[in-house]
């Protein structure tokens, strides 16, 4: 539904004791899309109309106030960006929530993001769970917080405290010292009464009313803290991050410029923002890591039951010290298993001395590691009375564990250096110092239920899982790079095209091809395996992604010039004729 048949659908509401109490009911997490706005909109102004109302209270239905940012930005392509539609209708909502004639406050909890934290910003108090966090993932997509919220946060807090929010890589807690001053706490099985009657305070008393400007009383610490972030701001910056230079312009206009003037220097920059490639690109690659947990198996079980299931690892001394103690801290039950006394006992030791160090460097105290610990357990065989849900193993583990587990029980392989899958499940981490990403490499008529568990296991241990048939992705697709890089190197003449442009073609087409022969579910895929496995730059969005940025005809003009060169490696894939015939793109497959 759009428009006014939104708003019995997106936004519930309910009035007790003169406090109007606007659910937010909305799709995917109460993102903050043209829909959800519009219903908000006709909601808070049927509240304000209503003679029996004194007070508003808006809060959200489900786990987070607002989950996320709303994916308004197309896939890369040559096609023109426009603006989306909800940068300025949420704009002007939060000013209409800024001049309420009633008072409004916000009841947060969970996840507190993007749209929602600016709306939030908007109102006249705000109350929260404890547990609540609050985020602008914005300035680490190319873009600007939407509603004005960057101005808002520092006409609250100031430049520092506003800098210190909008440059977090993650969440902040409400509880965080730099944005407590924000709202007010309340316990989670009271946030609603707390915010009603906070509401209802404040319409018998409006001096009460929290200055929408305290942020701007130091005038002197406001402008240094601009100073010292315009020095931490090179000169010149790349094309990809010149909102970091516009988001301290909009800083600096919170100070200088009246209210309504600030707010549509804010507007027409992050307008701006979002029109850029990278934004495209970023949003893209935002898109892929949600759309890289749908999978065939996702789809055919219930990811619940993959979730807090014990764990039989038999693992290397140095493997153990890698992936236990991280697991440990996510909850999972974890029983270290190997045929041999001592080398069970090495194994455990290792475990031992990370956590040590972790306590040691101020990763962890001393209490969570005495908790984590009680987690861990050591044996030197299969219990029968408990069998595990799930066992992984490192390659010289896997014959003697896979010869005695009980029949059900699935055992994952941790691939390492190389080694070829020997299981129906293996997962295979990015080979780089700090992994991001973990290959789950599935064989024919895997269980799905190990599939997931697989999934859910790389997610504990904070790496994107991608799901892979057969063999790994991102193996072929360094390889088709590095032999790329090699030809142009050992040739002796000049390439028909740039040395970049040649290397990247051969990625393409490695990609094209590992889509068609099922290897990979998704070009968007592809992109990240490529982005979080081989650093390419998220700026650009991933290479199937620059190949729709250059076109099917294009793509398919320059791999035949290429592939002059070398057959193998730049014949144009079968795909390209593929999608060429469909009028379509990569990110049609998506």
């Amino acid at each position: 539904m759009r428009g006014a048949d939104a708003a019995p659908q997106f936004v519930q509401r309910r009035t007790q004791e003169g406090v109007a109490v606007l659910t937010m009911a909305g799709p995917d997490g109460n993102r903050l899309g043209p829909e959800l706005i519009a219903a908000l909109a006709r909601a808070f102004s049927a509240a304000w109309q209503d003679d029996g109302v004194r007070a508003v209270v808006l809060t959200a239905r489900g786990p987070d106030f607002c989950a996320g940012a709303f994916a308004d930005l197309p896939p890369p392509s040559p096609d023109p960006p426009q603006v989306p539609e909800g940068i300025a209708a949420l704009a002007d909502l939060c000013a209409k929530i800024a001049a309420s004639p009633k008072p409004l406050v916000c009841a947060l909890h969970g996840r507190v993001t993007s749209g929602g934290l600016a709306l939030a910003l908007a109102a006249q108090a705000l109350v929260g769970d404890a547990r609540a966090t609050m985020h602008f993932p914005e300035p680490r997509l190319g873009r600007l917080p939407p509603g004005g919220g960057a101005l808002r946060l520092a006409w609250r807090l100031g430049a520092e405290a506003a800098l210190h929010l909008l440059n977090a890589p993650a969440p902040l807690s409400v509880e965080d010292p730099a944005i407590a001053p924000l709202s007010h706490l309340a316990p989670r099985e009271g946030l609603l009464p707390a915010a009603q009657a906070f509401a209802l305070h404040l319409a018998r008393h409006r001096e009460d009313i929290p200055a929408p400007y305290a942020g701007l009383e130091d005038a002197p610490a406001y402008r240094a803290a601009l100073r010292v972030a315009r020095a931490g701001t090179p000169r010149a910056l790349p094309a990809h991050r010149q909102h970091e230079s516009a988001l301290l312009d909009v800083l600096e206009a919170a100070q200088l410029l009246p209210p309504d003037q600030a707010l549509g220097f804010d507007l027409v920059h992050t307008q701006d923002a979002a029109l850029t490639p990278s934004a495209r690109a970023y949003a893209h690659l935002s898109q892929a890591t949600r759309r890289a947990l749908v999978t065939p198996e996702s789809r055919a079980t219930n990811m619940l039951s993959a979730r807090n299931s014990p764990l039989l690892a038999a693992l290397t001394p140095a493997l153990a010290a890698q992936l236990v103690p991280g697991l440990l801290r996510d909850g999972v039950e974890v029983t270290l298993i190997d045929q041999s006394r001592d080398a069970l006992a090495e194994t455990l030791e290792a475990v031992a001395q990370e956590h040590l160090a972790m306590v040691r460097d101020g990763r962890m105290t001393q209490a969570a590691s005495e908790q984590d610990w009680q987690r861990l357990s050591g044996r030197l065989s299969l219990d029968p009375a408990h069998p595990p849900a799930l066992a992984l193993a490192s390659t010289a583990h896997l014959a003697w564990l896979g010869a005695g587990l009980p029949e059900g029980v699935e055992m994952v392989h941790w691939l390492e250096d190389g080694a070829a899958p020997q299981q129906a499940v293996s997962l295979r981490p990015a080979p780089a110092r700090r992994a991001r990403l973990c290959e789950i490499i599935v064989q024919e008529a895997a269980p799905a239920l190990s599939v997931q568990r697989a999934s859910r296991l790389a997610m504990r241990l904070k790496l994107t899982p991608l799901r892979m048939f057969e063999r790994s992705a991102l193996a072929q697709l360094r390889a088709a790079a590095a032999r790329a890089e090699q030809e142009i190197q050992t040739a002796g003449a000049e390439p028909p095209l740039p040395p970049e442009r040649m290397a990247l073609l051969a990625t393409i087409n490695t990609g094209a091809r590992l889509l068609r022969e099922g290897v990979s579910l998704r070009p968007s895929d592809i992109d990240l395996t490529m982005v979080l496995g081989a650093g390419w730059p998220q700026w650009r969005g991933g290479p199937m992604a620059e190949g729709d940025m250059i076109g099917m005809l294009v793509l398919r003009h320059e791999l035949r010039r290429a592939a002059a060169w070398n057959a193998e490696l730049w014949t144009p894939d079968a795909l390209f004729e593929e999608l060429i015939q469909r009028g379509k793109r990569f990110s049609d497959l998506n």
